[in-house]
């Protein structure tokens, strides 16, 4: 098997015609332009997912927010064709709830009390039963520290 020479990633990622990466690019500016238009607190819930067929479409993050962007649509059709010369037919919304990450919850590991202990032991003095007033004065040991 014949093998050319090694060349860099960068030389050949300089050299490649890369549509998908101009894409991205002029997505990301239509996105930029997009958020300057809209209100502070709707640009916070939104962002440019894609354009095709003169549809922008816009993902918010809750059915809340796509109700009040809906409101604001009209007014951005009209500031993007006369602002940044952009012929759109209409904007569709879709929603993407935010990710939020459970984090769980860290407890104390349990302790009992010293009454606890006492009555525990109390308890393990009147049981017939061996195995279980064994468990009983264990469980009585495992005091906390006070």
């Amino acid at each position: 098997m014949y093998r050319k020479e090694a060349m860099p990633c960068a030389s050949i990622l300089a050299a490649a015609n890369l549509p998908l990466l101009d894409r991205a690019r002029k997505l990301q500016r239509l996105e930029q332009a997009v958020l300057q238009l809209l209100p502070e607190n709707l640009s916070a819930h939104c962002k440019v997912m894609n354009l095709k067929s003169e549809i922008l479409i816009l993902a918010t993050t809750s059915p809340a927010w796509a109700a009040r962007l809906r409101f604001a649509i009209p007014d951005l059709l009209k500031q993007l064709e006369c602002q940044h010369a952009l012929r759109l037919r209409s904007i569709q919304l879709r929603i993407e709830p935010e990710i939020v990450k459970i984090q769980p919850v860290k407890r104390p590991p349990a302790t009992l009390s010293m009454a606890s202990a006492t009555l525990l032991a109390q308890t393990a003095q009147s049981v017939n039963h061996p195995a279980l007033q064994e468990a009983l004065y264990r469980l009585a040991t495992r005091t906390r520290d006070s």
